[in-house]
């Protein structure tokens, strides 16, 4: 009993006082019939009495559970917290607004009864009903349009001929462009355009394609609204379709009104429909019988209806659940005021679709064509799907027998009833359609996975990653045709061994004959292409480059040599070389010995002693011998200083030379290729890189041309990155300094398969790169679809997709990658034996000298041995 007690004392601080919204089991609902005397003028006291009669008489037949208690007001500025449970009001527009907005507040229901050209009220709080004249909805039925979010314009283009008079197109344009309540319908610019109503054909059709010929659509849009005759429709349509202007971006809405409820089919009116146009229909389907009810008071009548039926619905609910719970459970548990309403709704609005019959005759048909992907539509060329796929064996469906699709039926007493959307190829793409598209196995762009029979099991690939974005948001599965299915099998030849150049052949071949919507394949955008397709926007530019042989290390047998250049190795020695006589000069002109009385017999007194010691001083062992003079002393001083900095720079090059190894001289650009005598290249007959540097007038490329080797491109699609470079080519590049030219992609995919062959790094790849070769996927010549895939295709491209796909099947970087840890390596170098060879060098230098000059001595002590013995010396006693 407590947690009952609490349960109702919650409901109350809940949902407000029970007094405030009474059980219908308990109390009799109120309702508030609000009958606009202004707005009714003349015909209000006649409705009164036959609506309050009618209610009164409704009341008793129909409402068998309860009671309802009635409320007239003859304005709708009344006050509503009087524990009404719903508003009946027929007011103009403007009031009509303003009184939801207070039934909002209060959660009530409201169902009203309005002019024409009035924007309904929400259908999840309140029900609009708006009454017109046979003949006079057309605006309403724009609005109606409008406020569903039938179409998403910002601008619209409506066609019209003398048919429509300028009050009603006034009425259409207002009903498009003036602002609503709901902020999520923006208000829609709109362009109007009037073509002359000519009976004869000749006359309409040049009429029509003056009219079309001078739109211009770039400035106010590709959305058509044309409101027409059967007459006018077909020339209207035709034209459109010579002038392109009806396409996948355009949208084209056609209003009929001289239709009716006996023409049937719609279809025999309607001119053959064309792939990838979005296009609907708007058929007047008004039956003008003399037994069709209309009129404002039938309206309001069956308005009361549905609220009588429902209310009788939600007692006889409520007194089914009360029944069961005990008094104070029904406390707790009963309805709230806006649970109550919804109720009340959802039944007047059921009750009004099944059971409604005024205003029946007035009714439009809405239809759409389903264009997109028809002609593809079980088209069956025995392809290989993957598994999972279905294979479709019918017959191909032309898309001129294509049935339209039914979007739905406009009322005046409840609007559209949608089935469909209006454009269902904006909305949903290709609606799921099955597109056959050719491919086959190029890596990294497509990449095909086959079991043991032949067929598709799995598919990746740059290329693959694009076309299943475009078939997500362009809703669509795939097929995939191979180039040797379309051939029928008749050769022995497969894909795998056919060249690549047939392959590509093969394809466009099918594509030009519309086998296939689309070529997942890569193909250079060229200029003077095959006139049977097209090429969609670059999916990827590829840029040329070149790989050499690695530079080596170079020899390190004269690196002592290294920290100096030549000329100051030359000039080191002529220093040497000068510096004795000049000491000696210094040293026999010095008066100093002469003023001292000393003797200058022996040390620095012969210019032999002084190449010696200014030799011994430059190796920092200075000598047996110094000057005594100051002049002298100055001399040898300044030398020594010389021969500090000398050697202190030399010991910092010479370490700096030891850690850090020094390589061949790299060819990393085009004009160091061409400054390189020793260096060949070579370009493949017939690719986009020899044409593009027949083409260009730069000297650089054409003097790169003319000393290419041109040579024929051979080699199947397997492993297309290294079709032209085949081991004899590799071995070329590593061992006779030959550079290969080709796609930088390709050249990485090759260096990383050879490193993976030979566990080296052979290959360097330059740095330069030069004549981008664009790429792109192909569709048939006239194909409607192309500025479709081309927009999702930039839009991939904006959104860096491609770039990061691309990124994902690139060679990853290994050790033959130029890293820091390559860096760091070589800073912790060890000094080897290789390293310190040239001193050994010198050391074998220095002693095979000293052997031949003491062989020389030798030879001479000899020879003057044997003069000595020949002279006859006289003899001396």
């Amino acid at each position: 009993m407590i947690l009952w007690t609490f349960l109702i004392v919650f409901g109350l601080l809940r949902y407000g006082r029970a007094e405030d919204f009474p059980s219908l089991i308990t109390a009799n609902a109120s309702i508030a019939v609000v009958l606009d005397q202004q707005f009714l003028g003349e015909d209000y006291q006649p409705v009164l009495d036959q609506l309050k009669d009618y209610i009164k008489e409704l009341t008793r037949v129909e409402l068998k559970h309860g009671g309802v208690n009635v409320h007239y007001f003859s304005w709708t500025a009344i006050s509503l917290k009087k524990g009404f449970l719903a508003v009946f009001s027929v007011a103009s527009c403007e009031d009509t607004w303003s009184l939801f907005s207070r039934t909002e507040e209060e959660q009530l229901l409201l169902f009203a009864l309005t002019e024409v050209d009035c924007p309904r009220l929400p259908s999840d709080s309140a029900i609009t009903v708006t009454f017109a004249d046979p003949g006079q909805e057309l605006p309403q039925l724009f609005l109606d349009f409008r406020t569903r979010k039938a179409f998403h314009w910002k601008s619209a283009i409506i066609l019209h001929d003398d048919t429509l008079s300028r009050d009603m197109v006034s009425r259409v344009v207002k009903s498009l462009s003036s602002e609503i309540n709901d902020e999520d319908v923006p208000s829609v610019s709109v362009t109007v355009y009037k073509m002359r109503h000519e009976v004869n054909e000749y006359l309409r059709r040049k009429e029509v394609h003056r009219v079309l010929s001078k739109l211009p659509v770039k400035y106010i849009g590709e959305n058509f609204v044309a409101i027409v005759t059967t007459d006018v429709l077909s020339t209207l349509m035709e034209t459109a379709r010579n002038l392109l202007m009806s396409h996948t971006q355009a949208q084209w809405l056609y209003v009929v009104s001289d239709t009716h409820s006996r023409a049937g089919s719609m279809r025999n009116v309607i001119s053959d429909m064309y792939e990838g146009e979005n296009i609907a229909y708007v058929f007047n389907a008004t039956d003008n019988d003399e037994e069709c009810k209309n009129g404002l008071l039938c309206y309001a009548q069956e308005l009361m209806d549905a609220f009588i039926s429902a209310l009788d619905a939600a007692v006889q609910e409520e007194f089914d659940v009360a029944a069961q719970v005990s008094d104070e459970e029904w406390e707790a548990i009963r309805p709230t005021k806006l649970q109550r309403r919804d109720t009340l709704l959802r039944h007047m609005q059921q009750f009004i679709s099944l059971k409604s019959v005024c205003g029946n005759c007035t009714s439009w048909q809405v239809k759409a064509g389903d264009t997109w992907g028809a002609t593809y539509r079980g088209r069956s060329l025995e392809p290989n799907m993957p598994k999972g796929n279905k294979k479709n064996g019918t017959k191909r469906t032309d898309i001129n027998h294509t049935e339209l699709l039914h979007v739905g039926v406009w009322r005046p007493i409840d609007g559209f009833k949608f089935d469909d959307v209006l454009f269902p190829h904006v909305e949903h793409g290709f609606r799921g359609k099955e597109l056959p598209i050719i491919t086959y196995h190029n890596p990294p762009w497509t990449i095909l996975h086959q079991n043991t029979s032949g067929s598709i099991t799995n598919y990746s690939g740059l290329l693959f990653d694009i076309v299943n974005q475009l078939a997500k948001n362009k809703n669509f599965t795939i097929r995939i045709l191979l180039p040797d299915n379309i051939r029928h099998n008749n050769s022995n030849e497969t894909a795998r061994d056919m060249s690549a150049s047939t392959i590509s052949m093969l394809t466009m071949t099918a594509i030009s004959k519309g086998q296939a919507a689309l070529a997942v394949a890569v193909f250079t955008v060229l200029s003077d292409h095959n006139q049977g397709i097209n090429y969609t926007i670059p999916v990827s530019t590829q840029p040329y480059s070149f790989i050499i042989a690695r530079p080596r290390e170079m020899s390190r047998a004269l690196l002592f040599l290294l920290p100096f250049t030549t000329d100051t190795w030359l000039c080191l020695g002529f220093a040497v070389i000068l510096m004795g006589p000049m000491l000696y000069v210094v040293h026999r002109l010095s008066p100093y010995y002469e003023a001292m009385e000393m003797s200058r017999e022996g040390g620095l007194s012969t210019i032999h002693n002084c190449l010696w010691y200014i030799y011994g001083a430059l190796l920092q062992q200075g000598g047996m011998y110094l000057p005594r003079a100051d002049s002298g002393r100055l001399v040898v001083g300044t030398w020594w200083i010389v021969v500090l900095v000398v050697v202190t720079t030399y010991s910092g090059n010479l370490v700096a030379f030891l850690t850090f190894p020094k390589f061949e001289i790299p060819v990393t650009t085009v004009s160091e290729l061409l400054e390189s005598k020793s260096y060949t290249w070579s370009i493949k007959q017939g690719s986009f890189l020899e044409t593009q540097l027949k083409n260009s007038d730069e000297p650089k490329y054409v003097s790169f041309l003319k000393r290419a080797e041109v040579t024929s491109a051979t080699g199947g699609v397997e492993g297309n990155m290294a079709a032209s470079s085949g081991a004899g080519i590799l071995n070329r590049v590593r061992h006779n300094r030959h550079a290969l030219i080709d796609w930088k992609l390709r050249l990485r995919y090759l260096m990383r398969a050879e490193t993976l062959k030979t566990d080296t790094c052979d290959f360097a790849l330059s740095k330069e790169e030069f004549m981008d070769e664009q790429v792109a996927m192909i569709v048939p010549a006239g194909s409607p679809y192309l500025a479709v895939i081309n927009k999702e295709i930039n839009r991939m491209h904006r959104a860096g997709l491609i770039a990061k796909w691309l990124s994902a099947y690139l060679p990853k970087r290994d050790r033959c990658w130029k890293t820091s840890a390559a860096a760091q390596e070589v800073s912790n170098h060890t000094v080897n034996l290789r390293d310190m060879q040239g001193s050994f060098f010198v050391l074998f230098l220095g002693f095979f000298i000293a052997s031949t000059i003491l062989l020389l001595e030798w030879i001479y002590n000899r020879r003057k041995k044997m003069v000595e013995q020949i002279v006859i010396k006289p003899y001396m006693e």
